[in-house]
C-alpha cells in the first residue's frame, strides 16, 4: 500500500507539479486548491502526511494545522512558504508543524523531508518500516537488481552475505549504477527490517545544515534554531542509515560522525540526552575514498569505520549482457505498466543500440531513455525512431 499524501495550495501549476513529482516518489497523492474543498476528503480517508501552503485566500496553511492537530495528532504536516513568510513559518512548527519548506524548493528537497515525516510517524506508532516505503518508488532505479552473467549471480551471493552480516558498507560506483536500490534490498533482508530506512543524500545538503540534519537540533541551540528536531540518526534507530556521497560531509561533521560511531552514542546538537547509535550505517561514494582519505579531505579513521565491507558496482557499459536480459524488458514493462498499455515489443535491432551505447547515467540513464520512447510509440513495437 502506498503513503497518501494531502497536498493543499492555491496555486495550480504547484500542484501539478508536486502531484507529478510525488506520484514518481510512489506516493500516491490528493491534490485541492483549498483548506475547504480538502476537508470532507481529510475527514474521511486515512492521510499519511499533508503539504500545504501557508499563505492562501481563506483558510491559511495554520488553518490546516490546528484541523491536523486536533482531529489527526499523529499526521505530519509540511508548510510551503515564500521567503518572507519565514517567520510564519517557525511559528508553524512551534506551533507542531513537521517541517517547512522555501519556495521555490528542489524536489529532492521536498521528497527527502517527506520521507522524513513519513518515517517519524512509523516511528512513534511503532509499525513495521516496510511498510513505509517502496522499493520502486524510491530512487531512479528499482529492481531488478542483479543480472544472470556469473559476475552478477557472484555479486548477488557478496549482498546476501551482506545482509546477514550487520557491519557497516560502502557501496562505491559510478552515479546510477543502483547503489540505492541494492541498500534498500540489504536493509529488506537484515535483521533490521522492521526498522526504519532513512536515506540522506550528503551532496544535496549545504555543508551548515548537515550537522542538524544527521545529529538532530536542540531548540535555542542557536538564535537560528527555534525549535527541536530529530535528525537522521535519531530516527533510524532499530533499522539502516543510508548516507549517499558521503565523502561530501564536511570537516565537522565527518569528525562528529566518526565520533559517535568510534563511541556508540550521540546527542543533538546544543543537547545533552544521548542517544546510542542503534542503526546499521550504509554509505555511497563515486569518488575513490582511498584517494580522499590520501589527499587529506576525508577522515582517515572514518573511513576504516565506514568500510567494514565493501561493495563495487560496475557501470552499465561493463554489463551489457545483464542490460540486454534483464534491464531493458524491466524498463520496458514497468513504462508500459505506468502509461496503462500492453507491453510493447523490442525487436534485436533496439537492444544491440541500446547495448551498444556508453550510458554514463548508467541505469537511471536508461530508464529514462526506454521511458521516452514508450511515451513516443503508438504502435505495438518499439523502433530505433522512437530512441532518437
Amino acid at each position: 500500500m502506498r503513503d497518501k499524501v494531502l497536498v493543499i495550495d492555491d496555486e495550480p501549476n504547484l500542484r501539478k507539479i508536486l502531484e507529478a513529482t510525488l506520484s514518481r516518489g510512489g506516493y500516491e497523492v490528493f491534490a485541492f486548491e483549498s483548506f475547504e474543498s480538502a476537508k470532507p476528503f481529510l475527514e474521511t480517508e486515512a492521510i499519511d502526511v499533508v503539504i500545504t501552503d501557508l499563505q492562501m485566500p481563506g483558510a491559511s496553511g495554520m488553518d490546516v494545522l490546528t484541523y491536523c492537530r486536533q482531529f489527526a495528532p499523529d499526521v505530519p504536516v509540511i508548510m510551503i512558504t515564500a521567503f518572507g513568510t519565514v517567520e510564519k513559518a517557525v511559528a508553524a512548527m512551534q506551533s507542531g508543524a513537521f517541517d517547512f519548506i522555501l519556495k521555490p524548493f528542489q524536489t529532492d528537497e521536498m521528497l527527502r523531508i517527506l520521507t522524513k515525516a513519513i518515517q517519524s510517524r512509523i516511528r512513534r506508532k511503532r509499525e513495521p518500516a516496510a511498510e513505509a516505503w517502496n522499493p520502486v518508488g524510491i530512487g531512479p532505479v528499482p529492481l531488478p537488481l542483479f543480472g544472470k552473467t556469473d559476475e552478477s549471480i557472484q555479486f548477488k551471493k557478496e549482498v546476501e552475505r551482506m545482509s546477514r552480516s550487520g557491519g557497516s558498507i560502502v557501496m562505491l560506483g559510478e552515479v546510477g549504477t543502483g547503489k540505492r536500490s541494492v541498500a534498500q534490498e540489504i536493509h529488506r533482508k537484515s535483521e533490521r527490517a522492521r526498522g526504519p530506512f532513512i536515506q540522506l543524500n550528503c551532496e544535496a545538503i549545504p555543508p551548515v545544515f548537515q550537522i542538524a540534519e544527521l545529529f538532530g537540533v536542540e531548540k535555542g541551540s542557536s538564535p537560528l534554531h527555534f525549535f527541536s528536531k530529530p535528525g537522521t540518526l535519531e530516527l533510524s534507530q532499530g533499522g539502516t542509515v543510508f548516507l549517499e556521497e558521503v565523502d561530501a560531509l564536511s570537516v565537522e561533521a565527518q569528525n562528529l560522525l566518526f565520533s559517535s560511531l568510534e563511541n556508540e552514542f550521540f546527542t543533538r546538537f546544543g543537547g545533552v540526552k544521548q542517544f546510542l547509535t542503534d542503526f546499521r550505517l550504509i554509505t555511497t561514494s563515486s569518488h575513490d575514498l582511498g584517494k580522499r582519505v590520501k589527499d587529506g579531505t576525508f577522515h582517515v579513521e572514518l573511513y576504516y569505520l565506514l568500510t567494514t565491507e565493501t561493495l563495487t558496482f560496475r557501470p552499465l557499459r561493463e554489463r551489457r549482457a545483464d542490460l540486454e536480459s534483464d534491464f531493458v524488458p524491466y524498463f520496458i514493462e514497468r513504462a508500459c505498466r505506468k502509461r496503462g498499455i500492453p507491453v510493447l515489443g523490442c525487436p534485436d535491432s533496439v537492444l544491440q543500440f541500446l547495448s551498444e551505447q556508453e550510458w554514463p547515467g548508467n541505469l537511471g540513464e536508461l530508464e529514462r531513455k526506454i521511458t521516452q520512447a514508450v511515451n513516443r510509440c503508438d504502435a505495438e513495437t518499439l523502433e530505433l525512431k522512437h530512441f532518437k
